[in-house]
């Protein structure tokens, strides 16, 4: 097992915390899962620390971490350098690498699967290429399954698996576990269960919308205020949205919240939208719609998200105009988003606004279209930022639900 040395923060730790401080500090109930949490902090813990900081008998705190222990979840040590006169105290530390979380994500028509653990560490990967055209939800599911047991086989024999958490595109009944729609990636992919992976590879499956699961991750590393808003926006192969008002990422009974991306828009003419309607937004700005002309004057724009990310910054005869009509519909996109739900703040990803010009054209021209103060609802301006590259705050917010349930139980 991988010993942390305490120096670096376990991903959403103080998320964690919270479902043992809810009935209050000092009561019985939630006291194992509040020294671990304790121990999983930065810095150097001891047992007598924690009973001091705890006011808990020392007899008490000593029997606590032994079950930690034996659960693998804490390992102890001597300190390399004493700090302190006279015989070192037993430092405690959180063993990040007893448990772990297999999460799926797709990057434009890819799907990634990663081991990730406690603290954050990515373990071992699969990746696969899904061509739209060779698609069904029978070959897709028995892909899935050969993915897991591929990153199954690689995985360290001491590590515990909690199970698989899906970060999906489109449409997405977490409830029922059914992926509702694949969108603009797969469109043929529809009603896909994918409950029935959990008996067969004998693990737990959830379901999440894949933008809360980075809004999720976002707000806990930034801690941003637990009273403000937040919309975050990903302009990349598809269009979509996640909102989080008050610390509460919203959500849809069928999964469809978020889906801005379908909005109609008035384009220069009719265009046939991969979702089955006409004149939606993806289909002026998406990446996957700009691909055709794009490649008739740069032959080598790549497909794939990250690769088109790179492609962009190293690029340096690229036409900036011609991405000035989809910057126009989203900025317009981003106007009439922001009068419905108010945000505070506003994070837009993907690979277009890594770009420093780009997303400046875009962030005048919202300005131009809702400028500062002209909002009757809330007289202000809204903040405007370019969230985090990669695929990290995605794979964390996804692993989360497991990692809760799992210290639920173990520290019970």
């Amino acid at each position: 097992m991988t010993k942390s040395e305490n120096t670096a923060s376990i991903p959403m730790l103080k998320v964690y915390s919270e479902q043992f401080d809810s009935q209050g500090a000092g009561l019985v109930a939630g006291r194992k899962g509040r020294l671990f949490m304790e121990i999983c902090k930065p810095g150097k813990v001891t047992r007598k620390q924690l009973a001091h900081d705890f006011d808990i008998r020392p007899g008490t705190v000593s029997l606590i971490v032994l079950q930690l222990i034996e659960q693998g979840l804490v390992s102890e040590g001597r300190p390399a350098t004493p700090y302190q006169k006279g015989r070192p105290e037993i430092l405690l530390h959180p063993v990040t690498s007893a448990m772990a979380v297999m999460v799926f994500h797709v990057v434009s028509q890819s799907i990634h699967l990663t081991l990730v653990d406690f603290g954050g560490k990515q373990i071992c990967t699969a990746q696969k290429e899904v061509r739209a055209e060779h698609v069904s939800n029978e070959i897709l599911q028995h892909l899935l399954v050969s993915m897991v047991q591929e990153v199954r086989a690689k995985a360290p024999d001491n590590i515990k698996i909690l199970g698989i958490s899906f970060s999906l595109p489109g449409i997405v009944d977490e409830v029922n576990r059914v992926w509702v729609f694949a969108t603009s990636r797969w469109p043929q992919i529809r009603n896909m269960d994918l409950s029935s992976i959990a008996a067969t590879l004998g693990l737990d499956v959830i379901l999440n919308k894949n933008l809360n699961c980075e809004l999720r991750a976002r707000i806990a590393r930034r801690a941003e205020p637990s009273h403000s808003s937040i919309l975050m926006i990903h302009w990349g192969h598809g269009i979509g949205a996640s909102f989080s008002r008050n610390g509460s990422i919203l959500v849809s009974g069928n999964g469809g919240f978020g889906e801005i991306g379908h909005s109609y828009v008035r384009g220069r003419k009719e265009e046939q939208c991969r979702c089955g309607m006409k004149n939606c937004l993806e289909t002026q700005a998406a990446l996957w719609a700009l691909l055709p002309d794009l490649r008739k004057i740069h032959p080598d724009v790549p497909g794939d998200e990250w690769s088109f990310e790179s492609f962009l910054k190293e690029k340096d005869d690229f036409d900036l105009a011609l991405l000035e009509n989809a910057v126009h519909h989203m900025a317009v996109a981003m106007r009439n988003i922001t009068l419905v739900l108010s945000p505070d703040k506003i994070v837009i990803n993907g690979p277009f606004v890594q770009h420093r010009e780009i997303f400046q054209r875009l962030y005048n021209e919202y300005k131009e279209l809702l400028p500062a103060g002209s909002h009757v609802f809330t007289h202000r301006d809204v903040e405007v930022a370019v969230g985090r590259t990669g695929a990290e705050d995605e794979i964390i917010g996804a692993a989360y639900p497991l990692f809760e349930s799992a210290l639920k139980t173990m520290c019970a």
